[in-house]
């Protein structure tokens, strides 16, 4: 149920029987993604649909907490995890812009430490649009299981004991331990911390107050309890209580309110650096395309479709999150729920998809399909 009607039920409540009315028409994106939500199991969800910035559709549906009955709004919290994948891009490329950093450099030359010789001709540019060869989980997990607790220094010890699996150059692998990687080199050439630096360069200016770093430990208010789907046991708690010391690859937590200030200063602000706003839609490694789109791949922290005329670019996060932005035509769609992406059920990204489509036609209902 979206949380607007929830005034209305209890209204009638108070009011008692009154005249039949016509059945309020439904807005067109309740009546695209409230089904989906229902048939993937989440629990909650926030959706706001933007054109050019400004809002043309916000709501919050469900339960950010099952168990105390707490309703989703705009204000509540969620974890990114891979949408913070776009935000370590835009970092590292605004580095670039600035002279800081070469796209062509080596990435071991920004690490703390002797790497295996088989990292040597990995490029930082290789990393953000994963062709470095790199694994994609690269944590260490004693007995199949992952540690409470991992530091920098852990993380990037395992990441040396990971096996490549390709040629840097050669393929795509979707890596974590890339942008992992890439928040080494942030924190190399600014003298910060991953966090630091985008509170201090992005987060900050933008008066983003309720976007920070996953902390396991902090009392956050207004944060989602997590939750997971199978088809066996149903909806469960996900148990997701790791934490972890430079979290560039999936770590950014954040309110639906906060990620449209996000979305609007990506749409057109002083605080955005132009250039490399525009680079990480610029398609690095291309697909196999077939005849419903002139081209797609992946840029820089998003993939990138090139269908009709325009150019779309789109990410999910495990955490059950998507993001689509239609660069020609400035409409987009941010979706944050608190049921983690899975097989066994419907992908959050659908449900982005769904409410494009019901603003927009021209954009199908399902996504682009260039593969077909």
């Amino acid at each position: 149920m979206k949380i607007q009607a929830l005034g209305l039920a209890a209204a009638l409540l108070l009011t008692g029987p009154v005249c039949a009315q016509p059945a309020p028409h439904l807005d067109p994106v309740d009546a695209a993604v409230e089904p989906l939500m229902e048939q993937g199991h989440f629990p909650g969800m926030a959706v706001a649909v933007l054109r050019h910035g400004e809002p043309v559709h916000v709501g919050g549906y469900g339960l950010a907490s099952i168990e105390h009955q707490v309703p989703v709004t705009p204000a509540t919290v969620f974890e990114l995890a891979s949408l913070t994948k776009h935000m370590t891009a835009l970092a590292v490329l605004t580095l670039a812009e600035a002279g800081r950093v070469s796209l062509d450099d080596r990435v071991v030359d920004y690490l703390p430490v002797d790497t295996p010789e088989a990292w040597s001709t990995i490029t930082i540019d290789q990393l953000l649009s994963h062709t470095g060869g790199l694994a994609h989980r690269f944590e260490a997990m004693p007995d199949g299981e992952f540690l409470l607790n991992y530091s920098t220094d852990d993380m990037l010890a395992s990441a040396m004991a990971t096996e490549m699996v390709a040629t840097p150059g050669e393929d795509w692998i979707y890596s974590d331990q890339g942008y992992f990687l890439l928040g080494l080199v942030i924190e190399q050439v600014t003298g910060q911390s991953y966090g630091d630096h985008l509170r201090e360069t992005l987060f900050g200016p933008l008066g983003m107050d309720q976007t920070a770093m996953l902390d396991q430990s902090a009392i956050v208010p207004h944060r989602a309890e997590g939750y997971a789907w199978n088809e066996d046991a149903g909806l469960q708690r996900n148990r997701r209580v790791w934490q972890f010391g430079l979290m560039s690859h999936f770590g950014v937590t954040s309110s639906l309110d906060d990620m449209m200030v996000w979305e609007a200063a990506l749409s057109g602000s002083e605080i955005i650096n132009d250039g490399a706003l525009a680079a990480t839609a610029e398609i690095q490694r291309p697909f196999d395309t077939g005849e419903t789109c002139d081209s797609w791949g992946y840029a820089r922290g998003w993939t990138a479709y090139h269908r009709e005329g325009r150019t779309l670019v789109s990410h999910g996060g495990y955490s059950g999150t998507a993001y689509v932005r239609d660069l020609t035509t400035g409409l987009s769609v941010i979706v944050l729920t608190n049921r983690e992406d899975t097989p066994d059920a419907l992908s959050p990204m659908a449900i982005a998809w769904a409410a494009a489509h019901a603003v927009d036609e021209a954009l199908p209902e399902g996504g682009p399909r260039c593969w077909e």
